[in-house]
């Protein structure tokens, strides 16, 4: 049998040297804990990050051209690493981050690196990702908002869904169609468009919490440079995959960082109950098997090694820890006059939303299936 031996992420002394400048800023600026009002939470949250950029810790695996440090990607983990055990741990502009800014740095111009950029590191400039639809989720081939040529523009119609931050962002990337029927890869094309823009029409969409976490955007009509276009028309799908490589290694690490959080306060609840003792145990090698796999994707995303597919283990493991680590909670800490809406039950009711974000576990596992394990593709 055939060992193979794959990398892990590495942490030099530069790395601790950053990690102990982070925790000195967090010691003296953590803001404390965010509102229960989101609108709130969202401006404590661009303001957060606007310190943390001031301060040197945002964008710091960036090259220096794009206005970064050119460190690698073990900076970043100390990032997360440390928000992480913060009470303000989320980055607002974390899609900007780790998803749509890796893609433009690896597919765009120059001019759009010069100009989109910038805006991303402070959160003065937030962006969404437009890629589902209401007959296309996690089956971008579905896609059927529809773009076309007009001079210097593209003239875009259609709807998106499921569209996280919309209501607070200034860009979108957009994934459209340009060529082709629906039920295709081919003939889609992703811009970046100006939420400011004529036509556009974003409707908050309220989860069960009462929380606009994503909306509803309606194109009617809308008009976007060609110079907007990310790549060059009819790629989109390649451009499109390129960020499910880069989006879920960073988000993965800080989302299990603050699992690792609840959990040791969640110990504390229990105390010395002998039977909450096995199961606490249980999600901790839980949260070691993800925490283990997190550092091998992100030192093989560093490397540029990082094998098709691989991040949706990252996904369906955090999916099972987030859900496990919030129902025990739930579970140990019930109580008959128990109200519902309270931290405990607020974090069991999002936790579902894990396994349909970002992709739902049904195609992750199709994914692993036909990308990892070369299984075959059921005929249609």
């Amino acid at each position: 049998m055939t060992t193979v031996l794959r990398p892990t992420l590495r942490f030099d002394d530069a790395d601790e040297d950053v990690r102990a400048r982070l925790r000195r800023f967090i010691d003296d600026h953590d803001p404390g804990r965010p509102s229960a009002d989101f609108p709130e939470r969202v401006a404590q949250l661009r303001q957060w990050q606007a310190a943390l950029c001031a301060a040197g810790f945002i964008g710091m695996s960036w090259p220096e051209s794009d206005g970064g440090q050119g460190r690698g990607l073990s900076a970043e983990a100390v990032l997360c690493e440390e928000l992480g055990r913060t009470t303000m741990p989320e980055l607002i502009n974390r899609i900007a981050l780790y998803t749509v800014a890796p893609m433009i740095q690896q597919w765009g111009t120059p001019e759009q690196r010069s100009r989109l950029l910038p805006g991303m590191l402070d959160a003065s400039e937030i962006w969404c990702q437009g890629f589902s639809e209401p007959s296309a989720g996690s089956d971008l081939a579905g896609i059927r908002t529809r773009a076309r040529r007009d001079g210097d523009d593209w003239v875009i119609n259609g709807q998106k869904v499921w569209t996280s931050r919309a209501l607070w962002s200034k860009w979108c990337a957009l994934l459209v169609r340009t060529d082709g029927e629906p039920g295709s890869h081919k003939g889609l094309t992703l811009v970046a468009l100006d939420m400011g823009t004529p036509g556009v029409t974003v409707r908050p969409l309220y989860q069960m919490l009462h929380e606009a976490h994503f909306s509803e955007v309606f194109f009617d009509d809308v008009r976007v440079p060609h110079a907007n276009v990310i790549g060059e028309p009819g790629q989109g799908w390649r451009v499109a995959m390129s960020t499910m490589g880069f989006e879920r290694g960073l988000f993965v690490l800080e989302r299990q960082i603050g699992l690792r959080r609840r959990l040791a306060v969640l110990a504390e609840q229990v105390g010395e109950r002998p039977d909450a003792h096995v199961k606490l145990g249980e999600l901790a090698a839980m949260l070691e098997v993800l925490r283990a796999h997190t550092y091998r994707t992100l030192a093989e995303q560093d490397l540029g090694i990082l094998e098709p597919g691989s991040t949706s283990v990252d996904k369906l493991l955090l999916t099972e820890c987030y859900q496990a680590v919030c129902g025990e909670a739930f579970d140990l800490n019930s109580q008959p006059d128990r109200l519902f809406m309270d931290e405990i039950a607020h974090d069991l009711i999002e936790a579902r939303s894990v396994s349909i974000y970002s992709g739902s576990t049904e195609i992750q596992r199709n994914v692993i299936g036909s990308q990892i394990l070369g299984l075959p593709r059921r005929a249609k």
